[in-house]
């Protein structure tokens, strides 16, 4: 339980708000939680991403190999987590940094400034302590 919370929480940080709020019972792809929360599949964020990015066709299988290799890497932390929970955390967000970079660099200028103002919305969502309480997340705008 604590690392899929943890597991949601990091992906977070990359994973719009919105497409959290949309989680669902434990029957969906990507397992449940109690409280219908849980962590969106690659697939689920890619098509996130390609909504609000309006990513092109040539773009989408490129950004899914980032996001995957993000999700592998995240997931074998989880699994091999034997430090302390800061420490473990601290290596996810360098994942997720370095997967960040890979995809502004495949994006366009116009697409930076949403992907840019997306990460913004999340930082401050979790600044504000609501990913790591299994508090609801605010409304999309």
């Amino acid at each position: 339980m604590t690392k899929l919370k943890y597991a949601v929480l990091m992906l977070a940080l990359f994973v719009p708000v919105a497409l959290l709020a949309q989680g669902g019972g434990p029957g969906g792809p990507g397992g449940g939680e109690p409280g219908g929360r849980r962590v969106p599949s690659v697939d689920e964020q890619l098509d996130h991403l390609s909504q609000k990015l309006n990513l092109t066709d040539a773009q989408k299988p490129q950004i899914k190999t980032i996001l995957q290799d993000q999700h592998d890497r995240m997931k074998q932390v989880m699994d091999s987590s034997t430090g302390p929970r800061e420490e473990n955390r601290s290596k996810m967000r360098e994942i997720h940094e370095a997967a960040a970079d890979k995809i502004r660099a495949v994006l366009t200028d116009e697409q930076k400034a949403k992907f840019d103002k997306m990460q913004d919305q999340h930082r401050k969502h979790t600044e504000e302590g609501h990913g790591d309480q299994g508090t609801p997340p605010p409304p999309p705008q």
